[in-house]
């Protein structure tokens, strides 16, 4: 009979390892769950078998195409990242009630009454029956899943406590939920006003105009210089807009395939942290990236060199990656994090001040919580102004568009009284 070793999570929340036989990996789980322990991670030991179910488990986790090629698109479909907020809702009210994260997802498998939440779980409970953690059930399928929440929960099943993370994650999801809907909020009216602006002018330039031209014409009077300006944008957009606007298309899609390469994605994450106001928004979300996991991680056990290993997988801007992995390998080497962040240039001396507190007090986890806070309340100042922004800027071309017409009809209007009272 094949001998298989395992690593899980007895009842008290320790990490319990050793060996078992049986027929195959379902009858280990099946015993280990008789035992009370929540598999993590199962490997065979012997043959061919070992070797898969090695390569299996330590292969990098397959994309959503590879690990469910008979996925089908109404499933798709049903299957978005806005049900991630209400399975780890969920999920966090059952495993807070004393479930194991196997048996709280099979009872959302039987309970859930949304298909797409029910689809979810099992897709999950498929994943976990097989002896596969959440954390790489999440990573198969990273077009629901985005690769820092699966890097968490692998740091919370790996210390056996997953509410902490499961209790950051919902806050964080519902911070972004709320974000996003004031963003479309203060958006929406003056996206509409931009439309109405178009569609009056669009009405005035194709409708009115030609006929108070033609009526001009017929008493020999030229149109006012509002009129003139109308009709040479509206000429100049109908002559030359199409070919501007395929050249931005083109552009724009010549950059991002550009960004597909290592060199080009490293160059425009340079860029971005050098445009005003996209560098602020660019380099707070990143900082809070990696200050909130070091965070959670260092707050919930995780050793030093395990916690940067997996707060380097939040970083998405290249040129701050490449600072953070500099970091890294001083800290690493037995620097304090405050001097190293300083010397790669990661945080500013406000923050490096809080950092240092917090290793002299044996508060650090504290200090990095607080650093956090900062730059979530820094980044979310920083949208809004983006935000107000672009209402203003949409604002103000819709009046400036409606003022010219408005003074482009009255002027022709007048020009054509005055010209009936001169005959």
């Amino acid at each position: 009979m094949p001998t298989f070793s395992y690593r899980g999570i007895d009842a008290s929340g320790k990490t319990s390892t050793g060996s078992l036989e049986a027929t195959d990996r379902r009858q280990v789980i099946q015993k280990l769950r008789a035992k009370k322990i929540q598999p993590l991670e199962i490997r065979q030991k012997k043959g061919g078998a070992s070797r898969a179910a090695a390569a299996l488990d330590d292969a990098p986790a397959p994309s959503a195409k590879a690990s469910r090629p008979g996925l089908t698109a109404r499933l798709k479909r049903k299957v978005s990242p806005a049900l991630v907020l209400p399975f780890f809702s969920k999920l966090h009210q059952l495993h807070n009630s004393g479930m194991s994260i196997g048996d709280a997802v099979n009872l959302m498998t039987q309970r859930m009454s949304d298909e797409g939440l029910k689809e979810l779980s099992v897709r999950i409970y498929k994943d976990l029956s097989e002896g596969r953690t959440l954390a790489v059930s999440m990573r198969s399928q990273p077009e629901i899943f985005d690769p820092m929440m699966a890097h968490l929960v692998e740091a919370g099943e790996a210390t056996g406590n997953v509410v902490p993370i499961l209790d950051n994650l919902i806050a964080h999801l519902e911070r972004k939920a709320e974000l996003k809907g004031k963003m479309i909020s203060a958006l929406v009216y003056p996206v509409f006003l931009i439309f109405v602006a178009l569609g009056v002018v669009a009405l005035f330039l194709f409708f009115l105009l030609p006929r108070i031209q033609t009526m001009l014409d017929s008493l020999g009077e030229k149109l006012n210089l509002a009129a003139r300006v109308l009709i040479g944008f509206s000429e100049f957009l109908l002559k030359d807009g199409p070919f501007i606007f395929g050249a931005l298309a083109l552009g724009f899609v010549f950059i991002m395939q550009w960004r597909k390469s290592d060199k080009g994605r490293y160059a425009t994450d340079r860029w971005l942290l050098k445009i005003p106001l996209i560098k602020s928004l660019v380099y707070n979300s990143e900082i809070c990236r990696v200050t909130n996991v070091l965070g959670i991680l260092l707050g919930n056990g995780v050793n030093t060199t395990e916690s940067l290993r997996l707060a380097e997988n939040t970083v998405g801007n290249r040129v701050m990656l490449e600072r953070y992995r500099g970091a890294r390998a001083m800290i690493n080497d037995g620097a304090p994090f405050s001097v190293a962040f300083k010397k790669y240039q990661l945080l500013p001396d406000l923050d490096l001040d809080i950092i240092s507190i917090g290793e002299n007090t044996g508060s650090l986890v504290s200090g990095f919580h607080e650093v956090f806070k900062m730059h979530s309340e820094e980044l979310e100042s920083k949208i809004k102004l983006s935000t107000s922004l672009v209402a203003g800027t949409a604002l103000t071309s819709a009046f400036v568009m409606v003022a010219v017409l408005t003074l482009g009809i009255i002027m022709s209007i007048l020009n054509v009284s005055q010209n009936l009272m001169n005959q």
